[in-house]
């Protein structure tokens, strides 16, 4: 211990709000700035080196773990929340904010209000650093990110956006540049996205099932029967949900599938409130609907169907409700009809791409994402044969993006998950949900506090 080392029960006149674990190690000049609601809190043998200041402004938290190491002339500030788990090192001065400035625009500054550093006011989001992370010198961790368990950050990196654990990260912006695998603790938060389904059949996709029929070792026999024990979701949602999980095992991914087979914007609309009554929130919420809007005026079904301006205005209502309860928002153009006896295929579809239409400016106005299906599937299908013109049933055993002419094969499905995993890659949905939205500080406070 260095002289101007002491330990906690050395400690006097510590500020209120502020707690020690025993057997810390704070050097004498460290400053702890609290200001009133707001809380420090600090673990078992955790050692700050001099020059460090500790600063909880009004409303926000520091946690820091058991062993935690900081070095000298650290600013850790918190408006929110920091949270530095158990056995982080964190090198001498490193920058830890979560909040920035706001941009000084008409709507941040009130006409007349006087000219100072804060008039614009304050973006805040959570910063979590996971256990074991290692935080080299010179480092600056912006608002909203998470740095996973084992991380390392390579000396004067940038981090705006999260980190995996057991990598290893560089630059300004910090990417990834190797990854190390190693011992995780279960015990720790695991990173969540949650992803909300609204749409037709072809989301819901529902199969009968008896595991024995997904058991190699325990496969019927030819001939034998076997009783179906439920209906589970399949198709290209259950396989872009195993393709991320994939990607991010260390997420835990919640898929809900709200998906209805037969379902038109007025049924999704009354799914959708019905969700919400329910309680839920979404990360990423994926809207595809207007196929059987369309279908049942072809079919006749005048009572079931839904006209184009009642469309625009489901659509835009579910887009209002979805914009309150989920972070991002992805509409799904509806795919062609295949082939369907009794109804003319080729002028549903004409006014299926007049419906697409629509949701493209519904997404647009919304600010929400939005992809078109369209130009893929027609190309892969008329690869396989199919003639837009005059739309018929494949012969047997020949391939088809269609299963029955409206709900998709495995090919169809193959195809939407491909389309929409490159778009969410290429936009970087998920990698941007990993990372806590930057909001007006007394929004973050009713978002990341409550």
């Amino acid at each position: 211990m260095t002289t101007t080392d002491i330990t906690t029960t050395d400690r006097t006149g510590l500020p209120e709000g502020v707690q020690l674990g025993v057997g810390c190690d704070i050097a004498a000049d460290v400053d702890f700035l609290v200001d009133p609601g707001a809380t420090i809190t600090v673990g078992d043998r955790v050692s700050i080196r001099r020059g460090t200041t500790v600063q909880a402004n009004a409303g926000g938290h520091i946690i820091i773990g058991d062993d935690v190491a900081i070095g000298e002339n650290v600013v850790i500030s918190a408006m929110n929340v920091i949270q530095i788990g158990p056995g982080a090192g964190i090198s001498n001065m490193v920058d830890i904010h979560d909040h920035n400035h706001r941009p000084r625009t008409h709507a941040t500054v009130p006409a007349g209000a006087a000219i100072t550093p804060w008039a614009s006011g304050f973006e805040v989001a959570p910063i979590t650093i996971g256990a074991g992370a290692i935080i080299s010198n010179k480092v600056t961790i912006a608002a909203g990110v998470t740095i996973g368990q084992n991380a390392r950050v390579g000396a004067n990196a940038v981090v705006t956006t999260s980190l995996p654990p057991a990598t290893t990260a560089v630059g300004s912006p910090a990417r990834v540049t190797a990854r190390h695998p190693g011992p995780l603790d279960p015990g720790q938060p695991r990173a969540e996205l949650r992803i909300g389904w609204f749409g037709t059949s072809l989301m819901e996709h529902l199969e009968a099932h008896n595991p024995r029929l997904h058991t190699q070792a325990d496969l019927p026999e030819i001939g034998e029967h076997v009783e179906v024990t439920e209906r589970r979701h399949r198709g290209y949602v259950t396989a872009l949900t195993t393709t991320w999980q994939t990607l991010y095992p260390w997420v835990t991914i919640t898929s809900n599938n709200y998906g209805e087979g037969g379902a038109t914007s007025r049924d999704v609309l009354a799914n959708l409130r019905a969700a919400i009554d329910e309680g839920g929130r979404w990360d990423l919420a994926v809207l595809g609907v207007g196929i059987n809007d369309v279908w049942r005026h072809h079919q006749g079904r005048h009572s079931e169907a839904v006209d184009l301006p009642e469309y625009e205005a489901n659509l835009a209502t579910m887009l209002d409700l979805l914009g309150q309860r989920a972070r991002r928002v992805l509409v799904i153009g509806e795919p062609p009809m295949g082939w369907e006896p009794g109804i003319d295929v080729p002028a549903a579809n004409t006014d299926l791409l007049t419906y697409n239409a629509a949701a493209r400016r519904a997404a647009a106005t919304a600010d929400a994402h939005y992809i078109d299906l369209w130009d893929e599937i027609v190309y892969t299908a008329t690869c396989f044969g199919w003639d837009p013109n005059t739309p018929a049933a494949p012969a047997s055993g020949a391939p088809s993006v269609w299963s029955d002419g409206v709900h998709l094969s495995e090919h169809g499905d193959e195809l939407l998950r491909r389309i929409i995993a490159d778009y969410i890659g290429d936009h970087r949905l998920l990698d941007g949900l990993l990372t806590a939205d930057r909001l007006e500080r007394a929004i973050a406070d009713r978002v990341y506090l409550r």
